[in-house]
């Protein structure tokens, strides 16, 4: 077998189609290429077609990763559960973490500090975003160290949240199920007692 043709994809310039025998046969990064050594003419055997085309697959995979976590902050959780959902094989999976993790595109602190701001900016209690972090997969210690419990600027959230829940009518004047929406949100009872109070 001889590779006939080696194209640089129009869609994709980071890409190039590799003809084998005069038909397509797979791609590869213009690194990979590069890397391969592989130019027009080139004899090859079995093994390394199959070897290349395994290669142009987890590339691809890399790419699409790749383009999802710099997408928005992850976890290392969510990119696991990423890449399982993409069919990747385990020692894959493993790898390309430890791969992003290195080059700083994977970062638990990041994505936690991310998302403690996204969630406060919403209204959420500290105790519901410690809930969807660790669900997220970061260890208690990167939520210690992100996660800082600030009394203070939880009861002002209270307020906030109050405030706008006030002024619906099922709210209005039920206090009860007032209390009941903002435990369920994570907020803590002794703030809402302080903070009910004081209106």
């Amino acid at each position: 077998m001889k590779i006939t043709s080696i194209k640089q994809q129009v869609k994709n310039p980071e890409r190039a189609s590799l003809f084998v025998d005069g038909k397509y046969s797979f791609s590869l990064s213009l690194n990979e290429l590069v890397t391969e050594k592989l130019k027009i003419n080139q004899e090859i055997n079995d093994a390394d077609l199959k070897r290349l085309k395994q290669l142009s697959i987890d590339g691809k995979l890399k790419g699409r990763a790749l383009e999802w976590i710099l997408n928005r902050p992850r976890s290392a959780r969510e990119l696991k559960d990423y890449l399982y959902r993409k069919k990747a094989e385990p020692e894959q999976i493993i790898g390309l973490v430890e791969d992003f993790q290195a080059r700083g595109y994977l970062s638990d602190i990041t994505f936690a500090k991310w998302l403690i701001d996204m969630r406060r900016r919403g209204g959420k209690s500290d105790r519901a975003i410690q809930n969807e972090l660790m669900k997220k997969g970061v260890s208690r210690e990167d939520i210690a160290e992100t996660l800082t419990k600030d009394s203070e600027q939880e009861q002002a959230l209270l307020r906030e949240v109050i405030e706008k829940k006030r002024k619906l009518s099922r709210y209005k004047n039920d206090e009860m199920k007032l209390k009941q929406y903002l435990l369920r949100q994570g907020f803590g009872y002794d703030d809402i007692k302080i903070v009910l109070s004081e209106e």
